[in-house]
Order: structure tokens, then C-alpha cells, then sequence
């Protein structure tokens, strides 16, 4: 004894895939138009690389107190950028190295970093925090 079974096929319609894959498309394309990357690029040194020749490179120490020193000085941010202007102005190829001590909160540094890529360009660099004396 057979059974019959019906000959339908039951069809998937694809047509709601399709418009759901199309909107998933048309909203990626659209939100990625609108994402800007911005990017610094680095080196990182050791900071046991820095070579402290006051002549030739301007060290920017950036203290976990929100204080900055230019090569070992105390001054306010504003006269460190300029000094350091002052120097790349001089010579275009002034090297400034950034070196923030640990507990330096990362804006802090990107605050800097933003400052100085307008004049500094690639001649900036990055050393590995320094841990504050005691």
C-alpha cells in the first residue's frame, strides 16, 4: 500500500533576502562615508635611547601631573610649543621626541602629539614612559 504524497514543491521566495541584503549594503555604505580616520604615526624608541644634546633634540617630558618639561625645564605648554617651533623653523629636520611619564593619561599625549604634527611633521617620536622618581 502506497501512500501518495502531494508532487507540490513548496518555494522559498527570496525576494524579502534581497532587500534585506540591499538595505544592510546601502547603510554600510553610507556610514562608512561619514567614519574619518585620522591617524599620527610613531616611532617608539627606548628611553634609555634618548640622548639629551639640548642643541640637536628637543625632549618634551609629559609629567602624570598634567606639568611639561622641555629638555628637563619646567614651562607651560604654550612656550614649549613654541620654543620647539622656534628650533624646527631653524632647522627642518629638528628631531622631537615625546616622552610621557607612566600615569600620563593617553590625551595628554594626543594633545601634544596634535600640536606638534602641524610644524614637527615625521621628525616626531615617542619614548616609552618614564617611570617618576621618588
Amino acid at each position: 500500500m502506497q501512500l501518495s504524497q502531494p508532487n507540490r514543491k513548496s518555494l522559498v521566495n527570496l525576494t524579502p533576502l534581497i532587500d534585506v541584503v540591499f538595505i544592510l549594503l546601502i547603510f554600510f555604505m553610507l556610514a562608512s562615508n561619514f567614519i574619518r580616520w585620522h591617524y599620527i604615526e610613531l616611532s617608539v624608541g627606548e628611553a634609555s635611547d634618548i640622548e639629551l644634546n639640548h642643541q640637536k633634540i628637543s625632549v618634551i617630558t609629559l609629567r602624570s601631573d598634567k606639568s611639561y618639561l622641555l629638555n628637563e625645564k619646567p614651562l607651560p605648554l604654550d612656550s614649549i610649543i613654541g620654543k620647539v617651533r622656534e628650533q624646527v623653523r631653524k632647522n627642518i629636520e629638528h628631531p622631537v621626541i615625546v616622552q610621557p611619564e607612566e600615569g600620563t593619561d593617553v590625551q595628554s599625549l594626543v594633545n601634544v602629539l596634535n600640536l606638534l604634527k602641524n610644524f614637527a611633521g615625521n621628525n616626531i617620536s615617542v619614548a616609552k614612559p618614564q617611570v617618576p622618581e621618588k
